[in-house]
């Protein structure tokens, strides 16, 4: 059978994805971004509610908020540091992997793709998060008596393969998830000989297309002037 995933607006599977960093790791010395592509089954697929959540979450910040780690705002995408204090703002929820998740469920609920969204490079540990706390029969969620998951149905398997390619040193990795079980493994290794060179023709592609995207985004967003 032939499934088309289709993923919301701003979001794409194997676009570039800017990594939010932590002081001192390699990715933060090396500036890193990186283009994944690919993505990973969920069978049966999400219903309306797992992916309305999921979607909020992925798109949210993980900070530390009143009322817990699940806690998800109501505009994602309008919160702002005001909203949320320094503090909170820069302080990773409790037990969840970084401050941005960047796993996003497509509009059909049957595939997660890594998004192009700024946000820490993390990918193996959030999706074992997802899976965990989420997805998978009895899943930490299930147990939380929180009524945000009434509609969740904890009975998800999770297949699939995203690889990587990191653009400072070009290491290549494979995310491989086999029946809810997820393991990284390293395709090709780094080499610091790639640190500081110029992108290569596919990064720009994806880079071209991320900015008509953008313009594009901004456009539809712009108030259209017109003379009376």
């Amino acid at each position: 059978m032939f499934v088309v995933h289709r993923f919301g607006i701003g979001t794409a599977a194997g676009q570039a994805s800017t990594s939010g960093l932590r002081p001192g790791t390699k990715e933060a010395d090396m500036g890193t971004s990186t283009d994944f592509v690919g993505h990973i089954d969920i069978n049966p697929p999400l219903n309306e509610a797992e992916i309305v959540y999921l979607t909020a979450f992925s798109q949210s910040r993980r900070c530390r908020r009143p009322g817990g780690p699940y806690v998800v705002p109501g505009n994602p995408m309008a919160e702002t540091l005001d909203d949320l204090g320094m503090d909170s703002y820069n302080a990773v929820a409790e037990r969840q992997p970084a401050l941005r998740c960047g796993w996003l469920p497509c509009w059909d609920g049957c595939c997660l793709a890594h998004d192009d969204l700024e946000g820490p490079f993390e990918p193996t540990p959030w999706l074992r998060y997802l899976i965990a706390h989420f997805l998978k029969p009895g899943a930490v969620a299930s147990r939380a008596g929180d009524d945000q998951f009434r509609d969740f149905t904890f009975d998800h398997h999770l297949e699939g393969m995203v690889v990587g390619c990191r653009r400072a040193d070009k290491e290549l990795f494979a995310v491989v998830v086999a029946d809810n079980r997820v393991r990284e493994r390293i395709l090709r290794p780094a080499d610091r000989r790639y640190v500081d060179r110029p992108r290569l023709a596919y990064e720009l592609a994806i880079d071209r297309r991320n900015a008509r995207r953008r313009r594009r985004d901004q456009a539809k967003a712009s108030p259209t002037l017109r003379s009376v």
